[in-house]
């Protein structure tokens, strides 16, 4: 049986449960929709994922701003990105809930994310990114919980 990313020509680069290696999560942003949004990463630490993405016009809103969405999605490959690190052999990571507090719009060339854990239990963690314009001023702030799935063998 053929799954949707199969009969697309999609593998993905990992499907193993457990803990992803800096490595594997540094190949993350070249497949699937993460190579659609373009981020790149800077920093890969278990407690520190820090990217940017430029912006272009198709993740620009009506009115020439970075839409919301993108934000949101930049996010919440980050925070996937960190929870992913921490995870024991038998566990996946999914996002569980996902808060944005839109602060200010982008117009510039490049926006950037910081993602850190508020905290990284056996069931969940939580992350908070914080999104950047290329002048450093505040574009959002996301808070996301990521539950931690055992896998049924």
């Amino acid at each position: 049986m053929k799954t949707a990313y199969s009969a697309a020509g999609f593998a993905p680069i990992r499907t193993a449960a457990g803990s992803w290696t800096i490595e594997e999560i540094r190949r993350m942003p070249l497949f699937g929709f993460q190579r659609l949004l373009g981020h790149e990463l800077r920093i890969v630490e278990p407690e520190l994922i820090v990217a940017d993405l430029q912006t272009r016009p198709e993740l620009l809103n009506s009115v020439g701003s970075i839409h919301g969405g993108v934000l949101m999605a930049f996010a919440d490959c980050l925070g996937a990105m960190g929870a992913l690190q921490h995870l024991v052999p038998n566990q996946r990571t999914a996002t569980l809930e996902s808060k944005t507090n839109f602060i200010g719009s982008a117009c510039g060339d490049s926006i950037s994310g910081r993602c850190t854990p508020v905290h990284i239990g056996r069931r969940t963690s939580v992350w908070n990114t914080i999104i950047t314009d290329s002048d450093g001023r505040l574009l959002a702030s996301i808070t996301q919980t990521q539950m931690n799935l055992e896998n049924a063998d």
